[in-house]
């Protein structure tokens, strides 16, 4: 397959996190910079909006896409362009896992998997919207080439092209437990989060096996309304936490991961969460949950 690059600043793709914010988090530049942005799309004939979460929606071609600012960059700001796609149901969640690691291997745009969906994203940092829009087309180009990539990826993949060797294990099921700091459970798996009550949230994941032994490092991240959540003393890079899962046979088995949060009651405040699973480039789970 031919590999296309996209030619950006150095810093674009540095930092995975994709960062949603409400309109009223963003400060004066940032709303001057969406406001330039949305003219740009306007212009270009592409009949913009702002959706209920602040972001700039526009179709094209009969995809949607979004244009989001991140509250938190200041100066350079953040901005992310994505597509985002539900899973095939044609293929197996095994080789939508590989797909998106034979893609993120040499795309200027990455792929990222959830629960029953897709993303196909690209990152920028800017102080003006002048790079956005000499970056637009080929940004655009190059997240429309991957869906049709990605989808043969796949097709590969499930005609036995592919293999799954690197990947020790999949999940299939992903719930989320408030819990304290011992692992007493507060509010359980699957149940409704309240933000008074919550400490440490904690996912449970359900797995399968293409190994039948051996420990296993996976690297989690957290999500707060699309803003990554971590300690900057403990977390790895890029990451919230990590934990070591031993499998033992083939069979699925339930595994507990470490918990997220503090002792203090009212730790996580009302919002949309994501955690997301990662063994090397492979995302190999993802659950969205809110606390309300």
């Amino acid at each position: 397959m031919k590999r296309l690059f996209v030619l950006l600043i150095a810093t674009l793709l540095l930092f995975p996190t994709m960062i949603k914010a409400a309109e009223n988090d963003l400060n004066t530049e940032q709303k001057a910079l969406r406001s330039e942005i949305f003219s740009f799309l306007k212009e270009e004939g592409f009949s913009p909006e702002i959706d209920s979460d602040g972001d700039i929606k526009f179709r094209s071609e009969g995809n949607s896409y979004f244009v989001t600012i991140s509250a938190v960059d200041e100066n350079p700001m953040y901005i992310t362009l994505y597509m985002p796609f539900l899973n095939p149901d044609e293929y197996s969640s095994d080789a939508i896992v590989m797909a998106t690691k034979a893609l993120n291997k040499y795309k200027g745009v990455k792929v990222v998997c959830f629960d029953t969906a897709f993303r196909i994203s690209a990152e920028l940092y800017l102080r003006d919207s002048e790079l956005f829009k000499e970056s637009f087309y080929k940004l655009k180009s190059q997240m429309d080439s991957v869906k049709s990539d990605f989808l043969e990826e796949c097709k590969n993949i499930t005609a036995g092209s592919g293999s799954i060797s690197e990947v020790p294990f999949i999940i299939t099921k992903m719930e989320v437990a408030n819990v304290e700091y011992d692992g007493t459970i507060i509010q359980d798996y699957g149940s409704t989060i309240y933000d008074f009550k919550s400490k440490y949230l904690q996912p449970r994941i359900t797995i399968k096996p293409f190994k039948t032994s051996g420990s296993y490092t996976v690297y989690v991240r957290l999500y707060k309304d699309n803003v990554l959540q971590r300690n900057a003393s403990s977390s790895p890079e890029s990451y919230t936490f990590s934990r070591s899962v031993t499998l033992n046979g083939n069979s699925s088995q339930v595994e507990a991961l470490s918990g997220w949060g503090s002792k203090k009651a009212g730790t996580w405040t009302q919002g949309s969460y994501r955690f997301e699973v990662w063994y090397n480039d492979y995302c190999i789970g993802s659950k969205t949950f809110k606390v309300i």
